[in-house]
């Protein structure tokens, strides 16, 4: 996850270097402030679920929490604005909108329920988050093997908008289920 997530923001580097032709060029302040802050969740967003971190740096771990979810309002707040001018229309204007709109929103209430020193539900609700920041490293992966198996772009595009992170956010609700059933199974209550 950390080598795909570091490899993402690298190539999504690229992007500093010049003015894209087409309709990101068209929109590149944007599209700068999308890269910046979905650059900067993927990079923070792997150390924060270290347990040695929090354990050995909480003050290190809160920090970086505030600075990935700074990011991740910056990138999704860009990345909404974005989705209204994505090519392929609506399917993929609400296929892009709809992510942004959960990952500001997953991770609003994360920081609510730390706020309220709700620990579990805090970590729960960034799982969901990283699984939204996540979509990037999936649509890096998904398209090109689209495209590769000769699907044409614009059916593609459509496709991924929704792939990217529909599956990401399956799996997170899947694993956080996991978890609960397991520690529900284990838990002393049952044993006594």
């Amino acid at each position: 996850m950390t080598i795909m997530s570091g490899g993402t923001a690298i190539y999504a580097a690229h992007y500093f270097l010049g003015r894209p032709t087409g309709h990101f060029g068209e929109h590149f302040p944007i599209l700068l402030a999308h890269i910046t802050g979905g650059s900067v969740a993927l990079l923070l967003g792997p150390w924060q679920f270290s347990t040695k971190l929090r354990e050995r740096a909480l003050n290190l771990h809160r920090w970086l929490g505030r600075i990935y979810l700074a990011a991740v309002a910056l990138g999704s707040l860009a990345g909404f604005t974005l989705a209204f001018f994505s090519e392929e229309g609506p399917p993929t204007r609400f296929g892009f909108g709809a992510p942004a709109v959960l990952w500001f929103a997953t991770g609003l209430i994360a920081y609510r329920r730390i706020l309220h020193g709700n620990i579990e539900s805090h970590r729960q609700w960034m799982v969901r988050n990283y699984a939204l920041t996540l979509a990037a490293v999936t649509l890096r992966n998904e398209l090109p093997l689209m495209l590769v198996a000769r699907m044409q772009f614009s059916h593609a595009y459509v496709i991924v908008s929704w792939l990217c992170w529909v599956p990401n956010l399956l799996v997170a609700e899947w694993l956080l289920r996991r978890q609960a059933s397991q520690v529900n199974h284990f838990s002393p209550e049952r044993v006594f």
